[in-house]
């Protein structure tokens, strides 16, 4: 795995005036921490560290200026959700040969084959894991391939094999599933009668009745 080296300065004053001000000057305000022995407030290029996350380095040398270099992982990265900008950066310490948890992301492999020959729609329910594991088998990604997986069919926790990492979930939690496609239904519309026809039809029985005789009638007329 390449580790990635990170320049940051060190920042005494915090407060948002403070850190509003560091992102004017194109730099992100961050804390660095180890358990509860170090905690030391840094700032970092912009570009240098966007550019670092793109790259998804999974551990990161910080070398901030006036400190040793330490070996970290990003724990918290803070987003504008309006600009989509970063606000803050979180980095904790790792000690080698000392498990950790991290949150890594997921990327779906190729196309399923009850996609492709049967219409159905890929639905996944994660898109990044929370593991546990060694510094050095941290992954920048973890990649599964659903190439296979028919309409009904779907892959979960226990399909992975992955020896170095412990997924903090259940065995049979469902990481991508393909669904049959959706059907849409056309609505029954049903045809009612024109009003002009059906008053027709009553004024016509109407005049039926009215046309009839009653049978005393007309034997008055005969005699």
């Amino acid at each position: 795995m390449d580790n990635n080296t990170l320049h940051a300065m060190p920042r005494k004053e915090g407060g948002k005036g403070p850190a509003r001000q560091l992102r004017f000057q194109g730099r992100i305000p961050g804390v660095f921490y180890y358990r509860s022995d170090l905690n030391i407030p840094f700032s970092v290029d912009y570009t240098e560290f966007n550019k670092l996350i793109r790259a998804r380095h999974a551990l990161i040398n910080l070398h901030i200026e006036g400190h040793e270099t330490h070996e970290c992982v990003v724990r918290e990265i803070q987003i504008d959700p309006i600009e989509e900008t970063i606000l803050h950066v979180d980095l904790m310490g790792i000690k080698r040969g000392q498990k950790l948890t991290v949150t890594v992301p997921v990327r779906l492999i190729g196309i399923p084959e009850g996609v492709k020959t049967g219409g159905g729609i890929l639905q996944t329910t994660m898109s990044e894991f929370d593991i546990e594991c060694l510094p050095k088998h941290i992954p920048s990604v973890i990649e599964i391939d659903v190439s296979d997986l028919e309409i009904g069919s779907s892959r979960s926790i226990e399909d992975l094999d992955f020896p170095d990492l412990k997924f903090l979930y259940e065995t049979d939690a469902v990481i991508a599933t393909v669904v049959p496609p959706s059907v849409i239904k056309e609505p029954v519309v049903e045809v009612e009668e024109e009003e002009g026809e059906e008053e027709e039809g009553e004024e016509g029985e109407e005049k039926t009745e009215e046309g009839k005789k009653k049978p005393s009638d007309e034997t008055e007329e005969k005699s």
